[in-house]
């Protein structure tokens, strides 16, 4: 438990000084998809949904990404879930691994649908 509550806290302090960096400089980083196609990916707008919630923004972060506004609860209880069975010595149901499947292609469905609304 204890290597993976020290990399819980790297990431904390990673993406902390990521949000302090935005917040000075206004730089973030792009998204590469993005870029290369002009397409929004289905994580576009992750960085926006997270900054407008540290602003109790709710609007604005649901705007950002709206799946991900929705489905980020059930992400980190899915993490919080696996870090107690690892903890345990146990292994993720089958069930599990399924339903990590279709939340893969739930994402990947929103990111067509997202890009078909925005240019039709």
């Amino acid at each position: 438990m204890k290597k993976q509550g020290k990399k819980f806290g790297i990431i904390l302090i990673i993406g902390f000084t990521y949000f302090i960096w935005i917040r000075i400089t206004g730089i973030a980083i792009p998204c590469l998809f993005r870029m290369r196609t002009g397409w929004l990916c289905p994580g576009c707008g992750i960085t926006t949904l997270f900054l407008d919630l540290i602003k109790l923004d709710i609007k604005g972060a649901y705007n950002a990404n709206p799946f991900l506004f929705v489905t980020g609860p059930w992400i980190v209880i899915f993490i919080l879930w696996d870090m107690k069975l690892k903890y345990e010595k146990r292994q993720m149901p089958k069930a599990g691994n399924g339903i990590l499947v279709l939340y893969l292609i739930a994402l990947c469905v929103f990111g067509i649908w997202r890009n078909i609304v925005r240019y039709n």
